[in-house]
């Protein structure tokens, strides 16, 4: 993507690239992704409970030190 960006006269590094991500990921899939040029990654919980998807969330964001 980035070189077609680059062979079209673009700025690659103006590309801001986005992923899904599974809501069990580990800091280490994070950076992973990370080092792939992704900029922002998507997850959503997998809980039908409000309290249990906001649990969730905030489990992943101290997992991958967000807080």
């Amino acid at each position: 993507m980035r070189d077609t960006a680059r062979d079209a006269g673009r700025d690659p590094r103006a590309l801001e690239v986005t992923r899904w991500g599974s809501i069990d990921m580990t800091a280490e899939d994070v950076a992973r992704h990370a080092d792939h040029g992704v900029d922002r990654l998507v997850v959503g919980p997998a809980a039908a409970d409000l309290a249990e998807q906001c649990d969730q969330l905030s489990a992943f964001a101290e997992r991958i030190a967000l807080r």
